[in-house]
């Protein structure tokens, strides 16, 4: 799935509650993605599962704690998918973090619209805060702490090597994840084209650039 692309709706049932609670999940993913943050409702949620709206709130209170779970299991995949590998030579290791960087918000839409939300809300959106915890506290996150630790453990190992200038620029991580964030949704190139394979290519490389750009030693 394209980012830009319209996901077709489809109707779908299961006795399982786990197996509900995750459709109900994977279905608000879905619409965020086609309609917006704001946009996701839980009788469209409901209708895409194939269960009745008040069958919703047996595994959410509300569409706030749907967001909040999608958030937290953001967070979770994130980390996850960029703290691998970490024995690769630093240089390289960075090349395949920021092209991973691009690729995992690429193919999850909903996350790039719910952390522009959070954003561009003081104080943080609601759901992402209950989530994370307020904004300040950012760096402690869970997720947050593994995806520091592995990026400083290999950081660390480039800067001994003599690869990577030592004293990583404050704007690195902002600099990279809003590169990465605002490009996938940017709505003023003047078309709303697929977002295809080769124009995630050329985002990933440029990403990579961006990246090396300020950490690799000259």
């Amino acid at each position: 799935m394209t980012l830009t692309e319209r996901p077709p709706r489809r109707r779908r049932r299961t006795s399982d509650p786990l197996g509900t609670r995750e459709l109900i999940l994977e279905e608000a993913m879905r619409l965020i993605a086609r309609d917006g943050v704001e946009e996701m409702m839980l009788k469209d949620v409901a209708d895409a599962v194939g269960i009745q709206p008040p069958s919703v709130y047996r595994h959410f209170v509300n569409r706030e704690a749907i967001i909040t779970a999608l958030a937290a299991r953001m967070m979770d995949e994130l980390a996850d998918f960029l703290t691998t590998e970490q024995d690769m030579e630093p240089v390289a290791w960075m090349e395949r973090w920021a092209r991973g960087l691009v690729w995992f918000f690429a193919s999850r839409p909903a996350y790039v619209l719910m952390l522009l939300r959070d954003l561009a809300t003081p104080g943080g959106f609601g759901p992402m805060t209950a989530a994370f915890g307020p904004l300040e506290d950012t760096t402690e996150i869970e997720g947050v702490v593994r995806i520091n630790e592995a990026f400083r453990a290999v950081y660390q190992r480039g800067v001994s090597e003599k690869v990577f200038r030592p004293g990583i620029q404050q704007m690195f991580f902002s600099t990279v994840f809003g590169a990465v964030l605002v490009s996938l949704v940017w709505p003023y190139s003047g078309k709303r084209a697929a977002y295809g394979a080769q124009d995630l290519e050329r985002l990933q490389s440029n990403v990579v650039a961006i990246a090396l750009a300020l950490i690799k030693q000259d």
